[in-house]
């Protein structure tokens, strides 16, 4: 245990209260908790490269509380009407392949890394959440869709990239 990784345990830990606010309609309390799981991501990812402090455990767990606080969010959203059930069904179809993908290519032995692209795919659907947490009341219909479905737009292509990655490997002959 390291301080980069308790960090990540602490952002496990907000996913359930992230829900319980979502339960009451604390959209503004759903945001904090959502807006210091994303800071304490970006810290806990400064500190463990930083000052060395990389584990297997938060390599497994990193991701883990990331796509869990994600998902978590987005799934309420969607349950409070503030998020497309379809659009949020996209972003999990894509987070489900790449687990399962992942999984594969790890019994294969090959590791697959997050890539700028994901990163940004997630910095993009964090924007997008936190704007429909503080102002869906307060956007036009347009405004509300485009940010609405900008994130699975950065979800599919993430994926595509992933893909066309995974699909290079197996050319390459590394799946053998």
């Amino acid at each position: 245990m390291n301080v980069a990784n308790a960090l990540t345990g602490l952002r496990l830990l907000m996913i359930p209260v992230a829900a319980w606010m979502f339960a009451f309609r604390k959209f503004d309390a759903a945001a904090a908790v959502f807006l210091a799981a994303c800071l304490t991501d970006v810290l806990d990812g400064f500190i463990a490269r930083r000052f060395n402090m990389i584990t297997d455990v938060g390599k497994l767990l990193d991701p883990l509380a990331d796509k869990g606080m994600q998902l978590t969010v987005l799934i309420s959203l969607s349950l409070c009407g503030r998020m497309p059930l379809v659009a949020v069904g996209v972003i999990l179809a894509k987070e489900l392949l790449m687990f399962f993908g992942g999984l594969f290519l790890y019994k294969k032995k090959i590791v697959v890394s997050a890539n700028w692209y994901g990163k940004a795919a997630t910095v993009l659907i964090s924007a997008c959440v936190t704007t429909v947490l503080l102002f869906y009341e307060k956007m036009s219909p347009w405004l509300l869709c485009a940010v609405q479905w900008l994130p699975v737009l950065a979800a599919a292509g993430a994926f595509v990239l992933y893909l066309s990655s995974f699909l290079k490997t197996v050319q390459e002959g590394k799946l053998l």
